[in-house]
C-alpha cells in the first residue's frame, strides 16, 4: 500500500460503497456509548465525582451523534477539524470518566475511556484517510496510556506503570490498526479497479469509435435520405433541372452542413437534455467545460436528473444546467457545476429520491451542496476539469 494511499479518503474512491456503510459510524458510536453507560452503572460504587461521570457519558453521547451526521448519506463528509474535535471530545470524556474514580478505580481493564476512543476512531472508517486515523489513534492511546500509569498507586492490582499503560492503550491502537488497514485496503482495491476499468475502457477505444462512426454514419445517411430523396425524385419526374431545383439543392447542403456540425458540436450535457425532455437552451456552457467534466460526476448527474424524470418530480422543460470557471485560492482552474430545478411540489419525496445521488457527488467533490428557495432547488459542486 503505497503512502498515497494512506492519504486519501475511502469514500472518495468509493462513495457508493460509503454511502451503503453509513451505519457503521451510528453503530460504533451506540456501542461505545452503551458500555460507558454500563460499566458506569456496573462499577457505580467507584465513583466518587457522579457529576463528572454524567458529563463524561454526555460527551461521549455528543461525539457520536456527531459522527454520526457526519456520516449520513444526506452529508457523507468529515473534515479534518472536525474528526480532531470528535476524537477531542471522546478522549476528553476518557479524561472526565477516570477523573470520576481517581482513587478509587479498582481496574484499568474496567474503564469505558479506551474502548470509547477505539470505537470513535473506528467509525470513521470511511470518513478520513488511514494515516490520520493511525495518528488519532495513537494520540487517543497515549492520552489513556498516562491516565492509567498515573493510577499505579490506587489500583487492585499492583504492577509497573508500563503495564497499566499496554493495557489502556492496547484496545484503542487495535481499533485504530483495524480501522487505518481497512481503509487502505478499501482505497486499494477502488484505485486498482478504477484503473483497470480505465485501462479496459482505453483498450475499447478503437471500438467505441468505430461504433460511433456507424451510428454517426447511419444517421447521416438517414438525414441524406430525409432531405435529398423528395428532391432527386422530383427532377427524374420531370426529367431536367430547374433553377429552383439548384437553389433547393443549395440548401439541402447547407441543412446537412448545419446538422454535421451539431453533431461535432454535440455534448453529454446535449444529450441528457435530448434525453430528459430538457429545453435545447438549458445548458449554460459559455467557457465549453462539459466535455471536462469527471467521469463519475457525469454519471451521478446524468442518473440523478434521469431518475427524477422517471419519478415525475421535476419539469424537464423548467430544468436549466449551467458550466462556469469559479476560481479559488486551492486551485484557479477549479470550475463550478450548477443544476437548478424549478417547480418542485413534493420535496419529500424529491429528497429522498435524491440523496443517494448527492452523497456520491459529495464523496468525490467535497463540496458539493443544495439550496432551497421557494419551489426551486440548486445543487452546486466544484470539479477540477479533467
Amino acid at each position: 500500500m503505497g503512502s498515497s494511499l494512506l492519504d486519501r479518503v475511502p469514500s472518495r474512491f468509493d462513495p457508493i460503497g460509503a454511502a451503503a456503510a453509513w451505519l457503521l459510524a451510528p453503530l460504533a458510536g451506540a456501542v461505545a456509548v452503551g458500555y460507558a453507560v454500563i460499566q458506569s452503572v456496573t462499577h457505580g460504587n467507584e465513583i466518587v465525582r457522579p457529576e463528572l461521570a454524567v458529563v463524561a457519558v454526555g460527551m461521549l453521547f455528543a461525539a457520536a451523534v456527531v459522527l454520526a451526521i457526519a456520516a449520513h448519506p444526506s452529508i457523507a463528509r468529515l473534515g479534518r477539524p472536525a474528526a480532531v474535535l470528535v476524537v477531542g471530545m471522546t478522549v476528553l470524556a476518557s479524561v472526565l470518566s477516570a477523573v470520576s474514580t481517581w482513587g478509587h478505580n479498582r481496574l484499568v481493564q474496567d474503564d469505558w475511556g479506551q474502548i470509547g476512543v477505539g470505537l470513535i476512531v473506528l467509525g470513521m472508517l470511511w470518513l478520513r484517510p488511514a494515516l490520520e486515523l493511525i495518528v488519532l489513534g495513537a494520540l487517543g492511546a497515549l492520552v489513556v496510556g498516562v491516565l492509567a500509569a498515573e493510577q499505579t498507586g490506587s489500583l487492585h492490582i499492583i504492577n509497573t506503570p508500563y503495564v497499566y499503560v499496554v493495557v489502556a492503550a492496547t484496545p484503542v491502537l487495535v481499533l485504530a490498526a483495524v480501522a487505518a488497514t481497512c481503509g487502505a485496503v478499501i482505497s486499494r482495491f477502488a484505485a486498482e479497479w478504477t484503473r483497470s476499468s480505465r485501462a479496459g475502457m482505453a483498450g475499447l477505444g478503437p471500438e467505441f469509435r468505430l461504433l460511433e462512426e456507424v451510428a454517426l454514419h447511419r444517421a447521416q445517411v438517414a438525414e441524406l435520405k430525409r432531405t435529398t430523396l423528395p428532391l432527386l425524385a422530383s427532377i427524374a419526374a420531370r426529367g431536367s433541372v430547374t433553377q429552383a431545383d439548384i437553389e433547393a439543392a443549395a440548401r439541402t447542403a447547407a441543412q446537412l452542413r448545419e446538422h454535421a456540425i451539431e453533431e461535432l458540436r454535440s455534448t453529454w450535457l446535449d444529450r441528457l437534455a435530448a434525453t430528459t425532455g430538457m429545453k435545447p437552451n438549458a445548458v449554460n456552457d459559455p467557457a465549453h467545460l462539459a466535455q471536462r467534466v469527471p467521469a463519475s460526476e457525469r454519471a451521478a448527474i446524468s442518473a440523478c436528473l434521469i431518475e427524477l424524470v422517471r419519478l415525475g418530480l421535476i419539469d424537464p422543460a423548467d430544468t436549466a444546467i449551467s458550466l462556469t470557471r469559479t476560481p479559488t485560492v486551492e486551485s484557479s482552474e477549479r470550475a463550478g457545476f450548477e443544476l437548478r430545478l424549478y417547480g418542485v411540489s413534493e420535496w419529500r419525496r424529491l429528497r429522498r429520491a435524491t440523496r443517494p445521488f448527492f452523497s456520491v457527488l459529495r464523496s468525490l467533490s467535497g463540496d458539493a451542496m443544495t439550496t432551497k428557495a421557494g419551489s426551486s432547488m440548486t445543487v452546486r459542486f466544484g470539479f477540477d476539469p479533467a
